[in-house]
């Protein structure tokens, strides 16, 4: 009865550990070169390097032809010129740079030579500048006091002491007061004008002399 019992707990005990080994499948040789791609150069070198004649690969077919050639020289020439080239390029730099350098010198030159008349005119303009700014609040001022000295009731406390607003406000009444009254000038002045040239024309026509057979008592019908 104990033979059973130790030959189950030995087939239980070595269970875990039993384990399948790994058979990988024989590698299949194929019989000659792999095939590839004949219209391809580099896999056609590659086939005929690796198995010579056996590859079965056309020898002018490893060479580049005229075309190709003059491709492949085009593009060594491009990506390494030649040392004349490559100091001719070098001295078209350097010549290029030095016109540059040249004409920025004469822009600076030329700017340092008119930076003296610059100034004298920058310095002017502010001068007018100044100055009409000074006319401006003159004039500001003056009918600022031309309209406190109006007729009227005597200046109140609230006239005496105006806002800043309060007095723009009023510049502005008296700016436009005193445009429309330049209009209302300037219109008189106009027929003023037109009154006179007539008035001249009137005498100049009654100054001329009538016609011939004309009497100057006889009334002239308009034609």
């Amino acid at each position: 009865m104990a033979a059973p019992m130790v030959r189950a707990a030995l087939g239980r005990a070595r269970a875990p550990f039993a384990a399948r080994l790994y058979r990988a499948a024989p590698l299949r040789l194929r019989p000659g070169p792999a095939p590839g791609d004949p219209a391809d150069p580099r896999e056609a070198a590659r086939r005929f390097g690796r198995f010579g004649e056996a590859a079965a690969v056309p020898l002018q077919q490893l060479w580049p032809d005229h075309e190709q050639l003059r491709a492949l020289e085009e593009e060594q020439r491009e990506r390494d010129p030649p040392l004349r080239d490559v100091l001719e390029e070098l001295e078209r730099r350097e010549r290029e740079e030095e016109r540059r350098e040249r004409e920025r010198q004469a822009q600076v030159a030329a700017a340092l030579a008119a930076m003296p008349a610059r100034v004298r005119a920058w310095r002017e303009q502010r001068a007018r500048e100044r100055e009409r700014a000074r006319a401006e609040a003159e004039r500001r001022q003056r009918l600022l006091a031309e309209a406190a000295a109006g007729p009227g009731p005597g200046p109140g406390p609230s006239q005496r002491r105006r806002s800043p607003r309060a007095e723009e406000l009023l510049l502005q009444d008296l700016e436009r007061q005193q445009r429309r009254d330049e209009k209302r000038r300037q219109r008189l002045e106009r027929q003023e004008a037109v009154k006179s040239a007539l008035a001249a024309a009137e005498a100049a026509a009654a100054a001329r002399p009538p016609p011939a057979g004309v009497s100057a008592d006889t009334p002239q019908t308009p034609p």
